[in-house]
Formats: structure tokens, C-alpha cells, sequence
């Protein structure tokens, strides 16, 4: 048989099939179906679907953590639906607002083993990789389709290999590891193909490490990202199921003595060691020096002793990059001398502490370090998510700088557009807030100055021609098939590269607005405060590079076909924000040369039938979708397509 990555098994798996090519599209269904506040949004989607009773309730896992506990009325109605829909319709894996960040609770409940499939309608799903698992991320509407038929299409992506050598210094963390691959690769370096991660240096990082790497790779735009499983992952999930029930809610059944590994090792995947992939990315961890993703992208990474002396107002330990036990103590061990007293937090600065669940908040209690956190000065927050999408809880001010241990730097992700984020390690973190400025661990940051000046940044050796990555159905190409019926004319609203989801539809709005037409009088208000008021029904978006990187907001395409946008031209398309698109009837058009002709505010037409943009430059082809997508958007997307569905099952 024919060498295969770990994803190419993993997706031929799901889709019950003994093998599946890089670029076929295929139907598959997933072990775990993963939601949290958004899931009142999703259940209304579902009802639309016409669906009434989830098909496999025990499929679903549903955790409230993005907005906890709730900071408005809106909110807190918004948990009131989610609460009536799981108790309606029996849903066991329930974490309610207090337990923990999504991500983390399916690790602690051991609800995804390896070689199994999640999907999660959170960007952050890339996360269950550290355990051997294929987890991606998917729309609010395709989480509701899922819940309805228990199916999905996705592509089968390429894979780009990144080899792990050696082992990191003492000081260096896997946040550090994982920002200097971010540079490397590139923001949208990944967008749509897959990230496997080899060598022996795996072996040499934690449990708690290794949860960190595929976490951040969605900010590569990977569709998913992978750690080879070994015996440090299947003795740490059997002693999480050796347990007849969690201490929490989800019970399990087995036995009360040690679940015996080989029953989880042999789920595990692996790839061929001659498996096909287009890239290898090579790094020595011992060259690795501690890093800070300077703003507005998590890409945008410098060494720690660059930005050293950069005046801060606020300093975030937490998410579900950052808040495990071992980044708690990692913090903690900053805020305390020699002598054992604390170092308070510096004036003018604030420092807030957000456990990334209920079980390592009650673990750092038993150890002190909570203690040690509010002498200092530092506000504790309920275990959940905490600021990192501006909601509540820590949103800066206009003008002031944070540190975060957080995934996540777009501009306005914290809440406000006029304020400026840098991402670090926990340690980095914590020693900053202590001084009111970026510095280096106590004690350490000396040590990398020689190597940091010195450090190259590794760079990814392609294997093979590099494809249009960002087209998930580039290889299946049908030229005759119809797209639309009609031309579409409109004005050209241009803009550049890696324009992100948070600046398209800002998070402070993600649970507060509900209907398309409010989404619409605020969509693009980060980014062009113009573009809401004065758009016209059948306005074209002409976009650069790895349009609607960053979230699964579905929003960010909903917002703008409520505006009267019909097309997206772009030079390349973020892998969700895509799926987004056709699954809500809107067109996607990868045409990097109209692009690049296109002048802001001309008229231009585009004529789906002849597959051809007209602008003032002349003509310019574009391909056209597969006959899998392009079926979606001639019945009008994914909600339409799953009524008919079930309609005729009815």
C-alpha cells in the first residue's frame, strides 16, 4: 500500500475507508463533536436544519468557559438555552460555566484518545493533537450538521513534517518552541495542510509541553497538527480512566483498578516512515532562545532580549495555551525571593491569573501558588477563558500594552483595537508584572542574550511543489460545472494580507449580538470603520494573502453576506474561514492576479458561469469549486443542503 501520514490514516479511518489521497474530499464521522458557548447559536442553527433530536448525544461534548462566569444578561441567557438544550436532549458530556476551558476538560476527562477524530466548532481543536488524536477546527453550522447527521466533508491535506532534535535548556519552554515555529512557517504558512511532529525530541517534552504545540500551530492555520503518542501519553490517560468516575460529572465504565494501556495504545496511529509529505522543518531545541510575538500577529516573533524593557500595563497568565499547573508554578516560582518572600506586582501594572480548569485551580491552591499569586497583587479569575477574547474580565484600555501567555495577538483581540498584546511564557509573564516592563526570568534571561543574537531561525525545506493549499479541492477540479447563474457587479472593497477574524467580526460581540442584521452594522469596525455604512448589496471584497485567518467565527462570513456580499476575491483564504463561505452560500474566488489589478472603489464583474473577473485591468480566470462544494453552494450551503436531507429521511 501506498506510505501515508498520521493524517491521511486518521481521516481514511473516520471515513471508514482502508485509504484516502491527499486532495480527495470524503465524508467522515468524527468520535467527538466538540461546542461550548456557542452552542446556543449552533442549537439554533440545528433547528433550522429542521432536525429536532440530536442523532448521537453521546458524540457531543459541550463546556461553557469563554464567558464565565456570565458578565452580562445576554450572556447568562445565552447559557440558559445551552443548559435547556443539553437537559432536553440528554447530553452526558456537560462541563457547566466553572469547570474549565474546553480543551483542557477533554484532556482531563480523557474524552479523546489517540487515533480518534474531534472536530470542534473552536480554531483551537488543532489542540488534542499532543495525544495522538486528529482534532480540527469546523463553523458553528457545520458543529449543527454534525449534531443533526453525524457527518462532514473534509479534505485530505498535505503534511509538512517538522523534526524535533535534542532537548530544550533549562529557562525554554514549548510556548517558546512553538513561536519561533509560527515564524518559521509563517502566519497562514500551514493554511490548510497538516503539521506532524517527529524526532526524538517529542519524547523529551512533557505532557503539559506537548498540549502547547498544536494548540499554537492554528495560529500557522494548520488543519491540524500532530504528536506522535508514546508511553508518557498512555500511562497518562490510563490513570484517567482507571478511575470508575470522574470527580467531576462524566462517568465512565470500567473498572476501578488500572486501565490496562495496551486497550489505549492500540488505537494509536502512526505515519510510514517513508510517508509523502511537501516539507520538513528541522530544529535543534538546544539552539532554541526564549521568545515574545511582538504585535499584531502571533507570527510576528523576536527574541525575548529585543523586546526587553517594553513598558506593560497589564500581564495575563491563562488559556488553553497557558494555564496548566506547570504554568502556574513556572509563575508562581517568579513572584517568590530567594528568602521566600513575595515580589508584589509592580504599580501601574495589573497581573490576572486564570487557571485553565477547576482541577488545576484546586491542585495550585494544595500547592501554594495561588497563595503566592494574590500576595503578590494578582487577581484570580474563574477557570475558563478568561480576556483572551475580549468578553470581560481583563479587557485593556485604549493605549496600554499586555503580556499573555495567551494563542492570540490580532489587533482588537483582547477587546480593544487601541491597545497592543505580546505573547511569552508563563515565567516571562509573571517576571514582567513583577517589574512593569518585558524582562526575562529572574535570574536566567543573561544566559540566552549570546545565543539569541546568534539563533537563525530555521526554515521549512519543501519536498515538493508547493500547491494552492489554501483551495481545499484544488485536485479535484471540474471546469464545466456551474458556479452561479448570473454576473455579479459590484464595487471593489481592497484590502491586504492576513486580515483575521477578530477585525472582520470583533469577539466582544461574538455572544451579545444574534441576528445577521446586527452582525452587519458592525462588521469590519476594527479594521475599516467606513466599510458598515457605506456598502452596497452586491459590493465585492478583494482581499490579499490568508483572508480570515485566526478564529471559527462564523460571524466573520455571515456578518458580510448580511452587508450584501456575494463573492470574496482573494489571493488565498484561511482553511475555516473557507469551509465558512460555501457552507453559507458565499462565493470564494482564488484569483492572486485580479488581485493584484483591482484598484479600491472600481466596479468589477464577475461572471461565474465563464469562471472570468473583469476589471478595469482586463480579464482574469479564476477555477472553479469542486463538484463536492460546488453542489453546496447551488443548493444555497450547508443548512439547505442538510433540511433536504432530512426531509427525504423523514
Amino acid at each position: 500500500m501506498t506510505p501515508r501520514t498520521f493524517t491521511q490514516k486518521a481521516i481514511a479511518r473516520a471515513a471508514g475507508l482502508d485509504h484516502v489521497a491527499v486532495g480527495q474530499i470524503v465524508t467522515v464521522r468524527p468520535d467527538r463533536v466538540l461546542s461550548h458557548d456557542n452552542s446556543a447559536a449552533i442549537a439554533r442553527i440545528f433547528r433550522r436544519m429542521g432536525a429536532t433530536r440530536v442523532l448521537d448525544p453521546d458524540r457531543l461534548i459541550i463546556t461553557l468557559d469563554h464567558a464565565v462566569p456570565a458578565p452580562t444578561a445576554v450572556h447568562a441567557r445565552n447559557h440558559a438555552e445551552i443548559r435547556d438544550f443539553v437537559r432536553e436532549q440528554g447530553i452526558r458530556h456537560f462541563f457547566d460555566a466553572g469547570r474549565g476551558i474546553c480543551h483542557q476538560v477533554v484532556g482531563e476527562e480523557a474524552l479523546i484518545l489517540p487515533g480518534q477524530m474531534i472536530l470542534g466548532a473552536d480554531s483551537h481543536t488543532t489542540h488534542h493533537g499532543w495525544l495522538g488524536a486528529f482534532g480540527a477546527g469546523i463553523g458553528r453550522s457545520e458543529a449543527a450538521a454534525l449534531w443533526a447527521t453525524g457527518e462532514i466533508w473534509l479534505r485530505v491535506p498535505e503534511a509538512i513534517r517538522i523534526e524535533l532534535r535534542g532537548r530544550l535548556r533549562p529557562g525554554v519552554t514549548a510556548k517558546d518552541l512553538g513561536l519561533w515555529i509560527l515564524r518559521a512557517l509563517g502566519q497562514g504558512g500551514a493554511a490548510y495542510r497538516a503539521l506532524e511532529f517527529a524526532g526524538e525530541g517529542v519524547h523529551t517534552l512533557s505532557i503539559e509541553d506537548r498540549m502547547v504545540l498544536p494548540n499554537l500551530m492554528a495560529e500557522a492555520g494548520a488543519k491540524n497538527a500532530y504528536l506522535p503518542p508514546d508511553e508518557k501519553v498512555f500511562a497518562w490517560l490510563a490513570a484517567r480512566l482507571s478511575n470508575q468516575y470522574s470527580v467531576f460529572s462524566v462517568q465512565y465504565s470500567v473498572s476501578n483498578t488500572q486501565y490496562p494501556i495496551p486497550n489505549i495504545q492500540s488505537h494509536a496511529l502512526y505515519p510510514d516512515p517513508d510517508a509523502p509529505y511537501i516539507g520538513v522543518l528541522e530544529i535543534d531545541l538546544d539552539q532554541v532562545p526564549p521568545a515574545v510575538a511582538k504585535p499584531h500577529s502571533p507570527a510576528n516573533v523576536d527574541s525575548l532580549d529585543h523586546v526587553m524593557g517594553t513598558h506593560i500595563h497589564e500581564a495575563f497568565i491563562g488559556t488553553c495555551t497557558n494555564g496548566r499547573l506547570a504554568d502556574l508554578a513556572a509563575a508562581a516560582a517568579q513572584l517568590r525571593n530567594p528568602d521566600g518572600s513575595v515580589r508584589k506586582v509592580a504599580p501601574g501594572t495589573r497581573l490576572i491569573v486564570i487557571p485553565a480548569s477547576q482541577e488545576v485551580m484546586q491542585q495550585a491552591l494544595e500547592k501554594g501558588y495561588i497563595q503566592t499569586f494574590v500576595e503578590a497583587g494578582a487577581m484570580i479569575g474563574t477557570p475558563g477563558c478568561g480576556p483572551c477574547m475580549g468578553n470581560h474580565f481583563g479587557v485593556p484600555a485604549a493605549g496600554e500594552r499586555v503580556i499573555s501567555t495567551g494563542n492570540r495577538n490580532f489587533r482588537g483581540r483582547m477587546g480593544e483595537r487601541e491597545s497592543e498584546v505580546y505573547l511569552a511564557s508563563p515565567a516571562v509573564v509573571a517576571a514582567s508584572a513583577v517589574a512593569g516592563k518585558i524582562v526575562g526570568p529572574e535570574g536566567k534571561s543573561h544566559q540566552y542574550s549570546l545565543i539569541s543574537n546568534q539563533y537563525a531561525v530555521p526554515r521549512v525545506r519543501w519536498l515538493a511543489a508547493k500547491s494552492d493549499s489554501s483551495a481545499p479541492d484544488h485536485a479535484t477540479l471540474d471546469i464545466g460545472h456551474r458556479t452561479l447563474d448570473q454576473s455579479l457587479t459590484g464595487r471593489a472593497w481592497k484590502y491586504g494580507d492576513h486580515i483575521n477574524t477578530d477585525v472582520i467580526f470583533p469577539g466582544k460581540y461574538t455572544y451579545t449580538l444574534r441576528t445577521p442584521e446586527e452582525f452587519a452594522r458592525v462588521v469590519l469596525e476594527d479594521l475599516d470603520p467606513d466599510f458598515a455604512g457605506n456598502v452596497q448589496p452586491g459590493d465585492i471584497i478583494v482581499a490579499g494573502e490568508n483572508w480570515g485567518a485566526g478564529s471559527s467565527r462564523e460571524q466573520a462570513v455571515t456578518a458580510l453576506k448580511a452587508a450584501g456580499v456575494r463573492v470574496i476575491i482573494a489571493k488565498s483564504f484561511a482553511r475555516i474561514y473557507y469551509r465558512n463561505m460555501v457552507n453559507n452560500g458565499l462565493l470564494p474566488i482564488l484569483a492572486p492576479a485580479a488581485v493584484d489589478a483591482i484598484q479600491p472603489g472600481e466596479t468589477i464583474t464577475v461572471d461565474p458561469a465563464r469562471h472570468v473577473i473583469h476589471c478595469a485591468a482586463g480579464d482574469f480566470p479564476f477555477a472553479p469549486l469542486s463538484p463536492t462544494l460546488q453542489s453546496l453552494l447551488d443548493t444555497g450551503g450547508l443548512i439547505p443542503t442538510v433540511q433536504k436531507s432530512l426531509a427525504i429521511d423523514n
